[in-house]
């Protein structure tokens, strides 16, 4: 086969560098404490969607969208959840108005490949790309977030208003469809252009305005779960794993029949601690953390046998990717193998198989002339062949 044509892999590498700060010192000043504005922190040489096919996604019904109209005061702001139509944008508009699509990273490989240069953190708490495009003038009002957030501008430019940090009983304003801070206590305020990026922690204040005719932001969101969420579904996990006959004994003859006695209490504690072991944990939180995003959408792969793979390892042509929208992760075992986690499924790699597994999961892409000595093992071979039939993986020119 002709190579010279194949174009150059992407760079998935995370990112080393946010303009002049260094990623330690936003780390140690910044990350998870307070707001930071970075000028020009990353290259875009274009837009990693046009705006065009941004609208056309948000008319499909597996993508999540809103449009937002600013007309009137913002008790007026009306919101038309997706997915929208063709009349949703062909209507006459003589005011602001904002379209934003969630997850364009699950749909889009360039978005996939941009989100890959925040893996500087851990992936597992990476949650998606929201692209939003607005008229001058338009905006989704004064909010908070649980999450962290960076806000990079792709085109145009974004007045952003930083306030308060809230709690979960900071006052909201009364309407039906947006979460509003009635509130706002500005503090810091910044004008965004292409490149630069906004930082903002959990619970902070913001407000983003557009103040150009044509403006593209990119907001890269992490998961967060509640502590809440995390114990209960922890329990809710080895709940699955328990018997119905297994139940709580007494240590009969007591003295006084109403006490619940210190040694009930330890043989509860005892109860709950056996199920608390490391293995549990990393089982149950791989799974938890690699669930899908929209967990319906059509993954399949057309199934490859082992002569098709053998085919394509001799070609060494094109790249192996992980598919957009999946999640994988990855814990060590003691017996030298590890355990896949690929849309909340466990699968354990045996230690043959463990250079493949974990190549895939840190770079999101392995060009296929490099392939061969991570599948040289059946095992390797096996656990690529399951990831692809399953739609996790797909062979790609670049």
């Amino acid at each position: 086969m002709n190579t010279s044509t194949l174009a150059s892999a992407p760079n998935l590498a995370p990112l080393t560098q946010l303009g002049n700060l260094s990623l330690a010192e936003f780390m140690a000043d910044y990350w998870q404490q307070k707001p930071v504005c970075i000028r020009n922190a990353i290259t875009l040489d274009e837009p990693l969607i046009a705006v065009d096919e941004l609208a056309g996604l948000a008319l499909e019904a597996e993508v999540e969208s809103r449009l937002i109209e600013n007309q009137g005061t913002i008790a007026d702001w009306q919101v038309i959840h997706g997915p929208l139509s063709e009349a949703d944008f062909n209507k006459e508009r003589d005011f602001p108005w904002t379209l934003l699509v969630q997850g364009v990273d699950c749909f889009v490989p360039q978005v996939h490949d941009f989100l890959a240069k925040f893996r500087f953190l851990p992936s597992w708490r990476l949650d998606d790309l929201m692209i939003s495009y607005a008229t001058k003038g338009a905006g989704v009002g004064a909010h908070y977030d649980r999450y962290d957030v960076f806000l990079i501008q792709g085109e145009g430019q974004r007045q952003w208003q930083i306030g308060q940090t809230c709690t979960e009983n900071s006052a909201l304003m009364a309407h039906d469809q947006l979460c509003l801070l009635d509130q706002f206590e500005l503090q810091q305020e910044f004008i965004l252009n292409p490149g630069d990026l906004l930082y903002i922690p959990p619970l902070v204040a913001h407000k983003g305005t557009a103040i150009s005719d044509y403006c593209v932001t990119y907001s890269v969101g992490f998961r967060s779960p509640s502590h809440s969420d995390v114990i209960t579904g922890f329990a809710d996990e080895r709940n699955i794993d328990l018997s119905a006959d297994l139940r709580l004994k007494d240590r009969g003859n007591v003295t006084h029949s109403a006490e619940i006695s210190a040694d009930d209490v330890d043989d509860l504690v005892h109860l709950m601690q056996q199920q608390i072991t490391t293995e549990n944990v990393a089982q149950w939180f791989g799974k938890l953390s690699t669930e899908a995003k929209y967990p319906n959408l059509d993954m399949a792969e057309e199934a490859m046998d082992a002569d098709e793979l053998a085919t394509i390892i001799a070609d060494a042509y094109g790249v192996l990717r992980v598919s957009e929208g999946v999640r994988l992760a990855y814990t060590w075992q003691g017996d030298g193998g590890l355990t896949l986690f690929a849309q909340g499924e466990a699968l354990p790699c045996p230690p043959d198989a463990t250079d493949f597994a974990e190549t895939i999961a840190n770079q999101w892409l392995i060009e296929v002339d490099q392939l061969a000595p991570l599948v040289s093992s059946e095992a390797a071979k096996a656990m690529l062949l399951i990831l692809h039939n399953q739609g996790y993986l797909y062979f790609a020119d670049e």
